[in-house]
């Protein structure tokens, strides 16, 4: 298939009138929106598209007739839109732009049958299916009165958590431009696997063969989610016991560590450095360190007699210490919310993906940027930053 055909087939699937969702992505270093996320409508009885922009602190909605589709979506793939991902009742396309500048078409096996999606009062797709039967044997699913799957009530924040969570996993590995095989996966403290089995299920659905290993310090529950991934035949997904600080480092591509306490993130994000991986997932929790080391300026010093404002500032200076110092390593860092804070406290993750180009200006500027924060609050140590730069 030539270049041109590459793009036109890509263009003629997204506007043969069953549209799913479709989304595009361009380098982080090209400004603007990072991501444009399109799907169906319909207005007043016409067919319309509407696209929604992702910039880093704001999104910007539009929308427009169906019939612009093909003229608008040309317009972004020449203009600087490298990769677009697209699906349809009939499956799941990934459109690259390769470094010759030739367009590559791939179609994947998708994860789950897609529903046609149209007007505003529409039912929630997920890229999971939940009529599988792991999430049955996880707790997380049940069989309806007329035999269809339904979330168990008591389940129903976690299941919103996990596939908010593969909604994000999908959206940082077409960034990173991870979404074909073969990938190798840690998740760090996985707990009862729920996450873990979420991702060897998503990649497995998307056609991409990876290699998943979650490790649990707790033994019990290590035997149980290995006893899982046998029975259900999950083909590459295995769980170990151990954590993170003691695990030999072996290369990875993508490193998740949802809720490690205080510095047992710091911990995880040190191996994720050494390991080389391009997407890190980490949700931080119980920041600790910093919160006896922060000196106020003393024009601030009457909001931190607060306990709960002391909390919450050393939070946000812990994690925006973080992602500086990934920066400084040559990653493109944000915090963003997780999960809604009706859902859980715990709601931030930092979401690192490493360059794909060296920059050693923007590594310099975020180092000087850390040590700026360092001497405003007065912070003597900060564990990762400890790990990558040992003092005698």
């Amino acid at each position: 298939m030539s270049n041109a055909e590459a793009l036109e087939q890509f263009i003629s699937l997204a506007t043969a009138g069953d549209l799913v969702r479709l989304q595009l992505t361009r380098p982080p270093d090209a400004g603007g929106a990072e991501r444009l996320q399109l799907r169906p409508l319909t207005l007043r009885g016409a067919a319309c598209w509407q696209g929604v922009w992702k910039h880093p602190s704001k999104d910007l909605t539009e929308n427009w007739p169906a019939t612009e589709g093909a003229a608008r979506l040309r317009a972004w793939l020449q203009g600087g839109w490298r990769s677009a991902a697209l699906w349809t009742p009939a499956g799941h396309w990934q459109l690259d732009q390769q470094r010759s500048g030739a367009w590559k078409l791939v179609r994947h096996r998708d994860a789950t049958p897609a529903a046609t999606l149209s007007g505003h009062n529409r039912a929630k797709q997920h890229l999971l299916d939940l009529g599988h039967p792991l999430w049955v044997a996880l707790g997380v699913a049940e069989a309806g009165r007329g035999g269809e799957p339904r979330v168990v009530p008591a389940m129903a924040r976690k299941w919103k958590q996990i596939n908010r969570f593969t909604e994000l996993l999908q959206h940082a590995l077409l960034e990173a431009g991870l979404d074909r095989a073969p990938l190798r996966v840690a998740d760090f403290g996985c707990g009862r696997g729920y996450l873990t089995f979420a991702v060897a299920l998503l990649l497995a659905g998307q056609g991409c063969k990876a290699d998943v290993l979650g490790v649990e310090l707790r033994a019990e529950l290590v035997d149980q989610t290995e006893t899982l991934a046998r029975q259900f035949a999950i083909e590459g997904l295995h769980f170990a016991q151990g954590d993170v600080g003691h695990q030999s480092v072996q290369p990875l591509d993508l490193m998740i560590a949802l809720h490690a306490c205080d510095t047992a993130t710091d911990v995880a994000l040190h191996h994720a450095l050494r390991a080389g991986v391009s997407v890190i997932l980490a949700a931080p929790c119980c920041h600790k360190q910093l919160r006896g080391q922060l000196q106020p300026p003393s024009a601030l010093r009457p909001l931190f007699r607060h306990g709960v404002h002391l909390g919450q500032e050393a939070e946000m200076v812990t994690d925006g210490m973080r992602a500086l110092l990934l920066e400084s390593q040559g990653y493109d860092c944000r915090v963003i919310e997780f999960i809604s804070l009706e859902h859980t406290q715990k709601n931030k993750m930092l979401v690192a993906i490493r360059r794909r180009q060296p920059d050693a200006a923007r590594d310099a500027r975020a180092a000087a940027e850390l040590d700026a924060l360092r001497q405003f609050w007065g912070i003597r140590e900060q564990h990762l930053e400890r790990l990558l730069h040992p003092t005698p």
